[in-house]
C-alpha cells in the first residue's frame, strides 16, 4: 500500500511538471518543434539555459545574437558564470565595431553568434559558444570558444586543472594531435603546437577535444579538432575541485569615440561583503584605468590637432581584464592595456592588483615573504633557472623593488613589460614559480592563498 502510494505521488508531481512545462509553451506559441524539445529536457535539469536574443545593426555591422542565460538554483554562481559568459560576448562585439570605427576599407559583415551545451553534469557545465562571420553575405570564418564551469563554484576549468591528474598531460596531447596529422595527412604547422593553460578544449563521451581556432596553427581560416579519447591518458581523469570564489566581478563597459580617440574599456567592478572594502578596491583600479586614458586623450589631441580632419588617424587605447585568481583570500587582477598611435604595431602593458580580501590590501611582491627574507635572491635565481632551459635570449639582471606580479592556481606568476627584458617579438615574458619553490620565504600569513 506503501508502494502504491509512493509511485501515485511521483505520477502526481510528474504531471504537475509536465503540465507546468506546457503552460509555458502554450505562452511561446511562436516557438519551434527543435524549441519546444529543448524546452521539455530543460525542465527536468538542474541547469536550465535560456537564449537571450538580440539583434544589433551598427551602421552595416549586423549581429544577431544568441547568448546563454544560465539559471542555476545556486544564483551566486549563476551570476559568476552568466556575467563571465555576457563579457566575453560583447568584448567581441565591441571590438567588431571599434575595427569598424577605425577602418577605411571596411567591408560589410554580418556575425551570428549561437551556442551549444556540450556536456552537463551535476558538477560540471561545458558551453560552446560559435561565432559565424559572413562578409558580403558569404561565410568567411567560425570562431569557437568553449568554456568549462565548476558548477560547485562557478570557476572556469582549465585544462591543467580538468587533467591534473596526469602531469604529462601536455607531452600526451601534442604526440596525440601530431601522430593524429600525420596519420590523416592534416597540412599543419606542428611548431605551433603548443599545449597550455588556456588551451581551446571541450568535454566528449569519449574524453576531451583539443581545438585550434583560425590561423592558429595553419595560414588557413580552418578550425583543427582533435578527439582524444580518455584511454590516451595515463591516469583516470578524477573529479574536479575548484575553490569557493571570495567576490563577485562584473564589467562597466566604457565606450569613447572621438576624432582623435577610439577607445574599449573594461573596467572590473568588484562585489565583496565588505562594501567598504568593495568601495576601496574600485575606487583603485577605477582612477588608475581612467587616469591612463586621460593622458592618452591629451597626447592624441596634442598630437592629431594641426592635421586635417580627412588625414586623421584616431588613437585606439582599450583596456580588458583577466581574473587571475578569485579564491582563498586572494582576489588577483591583470589589467590589460593595448594602446595604437600609428606604425607598425600597438603597445601592450599589463597591470595587476593583488587584493587580500580579507583586509582589502593591495599587495605588493614583498609582503608575500618573511620580513628578513631575501626573496630577490631566490626569485632571480629561479628565473634565471629557467631561462637557461627553456634557451630564451633575455637580457634579464634581477626583479624590481615594484615588480609586477600575479598569483594564480598555487603559483605566483612574475611578469615584465615590453622592451623590459626582451625584444617586441618576446611579448610581455612570464615566469610562474611554483610555490612549492619559495614556501620556506613565504610570509605564513599568505601562504594558503597559493592553494
Amino acid at each position: 500500500m506503501v508502494n502504491i502510494k509512493k509511485i501515485i505521488s511521483l505520477i502526481i508531481i510528474t504531471i504537475v511538471s509536465i503540465s507546468a512545462i506546457f503552460i509555458n509553451l502554450k505562452l511561446n506559441e511562436n516557438m519551434s518543434i527543435n524549441e519546444i524539445k529543448t524546452s521539455i529536457i530543460q525542465g527536468f535539469k538542474t541547469v536550465k539555459i535560456i537564449a537571450d536574443k538580440s539583434s544589433i545593426d551598427y551602421d552595416g555591422l549586423k549581429f544577431n545574437v544568441n547568448m546563454p542565460v544560465v539559471d542555476y538554483e545556486d544564483k551566486d554562481i549563476e551570476r559568476y558564470i552568466n556575467t563571465y559568459i555576457r563579457k566575453n560576448i560583447n568584448e567581441f562585439i565591441n571590438l567588431k565595431k571599434q575595427r569598424k570605427d577605425v577602418s577605411k576599407n571596411y567591408k560589410g559583415e554580418k556575425i551570428d553568434i549561437n551556442y551549444h551545451v556540450v556536456f552537463e553534469d551535476k558538477n560540471v557545465l561545458n558551453i560552446l559558444i560559435y561565432k559565424d562571420i559572413y562578409i558580403k553575405n558569404k561565410k568567411y570564418e567560425r570562431i569557437k570558444d568553449s568554456y568549462v564551469f565548476d558548477l560547485k563554484t562557478g570557476q572556469r576549468i582549465y585544462i591543467d586543472n580538468f587533467l591534473k591528474n596526469n602531469q604529462d598531460y601536455k607531452d600526451t596531447i601534442e604526440n596525440y594531435i601530431i601522430n593524429d596529422a600525420n596519420k590523416k595527412n592534416i597540412k599543419i604547422d606542428k611548431n605551433k603546437i603548443r599545449i597550455h593553460k588556456y588551451t581551446n578544449y571541450y568535454i566528449t563521451n569519449e574524453g576531451i577535444c583539443v581545438y585550434f581556432n583560425p590561423y592558429q596553427i595553419s595560414n588557413r581560416k580552418n578550425i583543427y579538432d582533435f578527439k582524444i579519447p580518455v584511454t590516451a591518458f595515463n591516469n583516470k581523469i578524477k573529479d574536479i575541485n575548484t575553490n569557493p570564489i571570495v567576490a563577485q566581478i562584473d564589467t562597466q563597459t566604457i565606450t569613447k569615440n572621438n576624432t582623435y580617440l577610439n577607445s574599449i574599456i573594461n573596467v572590473p567592478i568588484i562585489i565583496t561583503e565588505n562594501k567598504n572594502i568593495e568601495k576601496n578596491i574600485n575606487e583603485l583600479i577605477k582612477n588608475d584605468i581612467m587616469n591612463g586614458y586621460f593622458e592618452v586623450e591629451e597626447e592624441a589631441k596634442d598630437f592629431l590637432k594641426n592635421t586635417p580632419k580627412e588625414y586623421i588617424t584616431p588613437y585606439i587605447y582599450n583596456v580588458d581584464f583577466d581574473v587571475k585568481k578569485n579564491s582563498d583570500s586572494m582576489l588577483s587582477i591583470l589589467i590589460k592595456i593595448y594602446q595604437y598611435s600609428g606604425g607598425a604595431h600597438g603597445y601592450y602593458e599589463n597591470r595587476s592588483y593583488n587584493i587580500f580580501i580579507e583586509k582589502g590590501q593591495n599587495l605588493n611582491l614583498k609582503d608575500l615573504f618573511k620580513e628578513n627574507a631575501d626573496y630577490k635572491k631566490v626569485i632571480n635565481g629561479l628565473i634565471r633557472d629557467e631561462i637557461k632551459e627553456n634557451k630564451q635570449e633575455y637580457s634579464f639582471k634581477s626583479i624590481s623593488e615594484n615588480q609586477k606580479f600575479y598569483i594564480q592556481d598555487d603559483k605566483l606568476v612574475i611578469y615584465f613589460d615590453l622592451y623590459e627584458i626582451a625584444p617586441f617579438a618576446g611579448g610581455i615574458p612570464e615566469f610562474r614559480i611554483s610555490s612549492d619553490k619559495i614556501n620556506h620565504i613565504l610570509n605564513e600569513k599568505y601562504i594558503n592563498i597559493f592553494k
